[in-house]
């Protein structure tokens, strides 16, 4: 029993860094093309405009994390 708990748990987790490693170049060139030049008009220091778009893309990487586990407690009803 503990044995097939710890291999969901390692799914769960597996599956979430699959899911961050495939797209997060997905949306850091979204928001680049999106909010590259607006950087680029208001920042002009271009270290500084990726490492904004790089965090930003982070940061909608976490609220997708946090945004998929409320669905599945929604659907499935586990934590």
């Amino acid at each position: 029993m503990k044995e097939g708990y710890k291999r969901k748990q390692l799914m769960k987790t597996g599956l979430q860094i699959v899911f961050a490693i495939a797209w997060f170049p997905i949306l850091w060139l979204l928001l680049s093309v999106t909010l590259g030049k607006l950087f680029a008009m208001f920042i002009g220091i271009a270290w500084l405009e990726h490492s904004l778009v790089i965090g930003l893309s982070l940061l909608l990487i976490f609220f997708a994390f946090r945004y998929l586990v409320l669905l599945s407690e929604r659907i499935f009803g586990e934590k």
